[in-house]
């Protein structure tokens, strides 16, 4: 006997393929709620590069990641001043630590000498553009 479930969690697990997934109510991308202004402003502050470890696109091997400085999961926001470019590796490594555990761990694994103060501070550079659209 098949028994069925009306759950949200159910319904989704039967559905095939990434993009059932991603259609979930509230799953639009960061890049998506942000709007193209910001991120296109976020990218162009940053410079193109990780601002943990300086890589761009070509040297890291896949495309940029929007980081939240201070995770969500610890209370930080989608803010353009609590976001920066991060890559792959970078992005992975931090998943949802703070800022304290990330400069030690980067620091034992990877050699990466991070300023946290300094990437706070370039991150509160909104550009122009921004402003003057608030």
């Amino acid at each position: 006997m098949k028994t069925t479930t009306n759950s949200k969690a159910a319904r989704y697990t039967t559905q095939k393929g990434r993009a059932a997934h991603s259609a979930r109510p509230g799953r639009e991308s960061l890049s998506k709620r942000l709007g193209v202004r910001v991120v296109r402003a976020i990218r162009a502050r940053d410079g193109e590069r990780c601002v943990y470890c300086g890589a761009n696109a070509a040297q890291s091997g896949a495309h940029l990641h929007l980081d939240h400085i201070t995770a969500k999961a610890l209370g930080g926001s989608d803010c353009p001043t609590n976001l920066v470019l991060a890559c792959r590796h970078c992005n992975g490594a931090k998943t949802s630590m703070t800022t304290r555990q990330w400069v030690a761990y980067a620091a034992a694994t990877r050699g990466l000498t991070i300023d946290m103060r300094a990437i706070r501070a370039h991150a509160r550079r909104i550009p122009a553009a921004l402003r003057l659209a608030a």
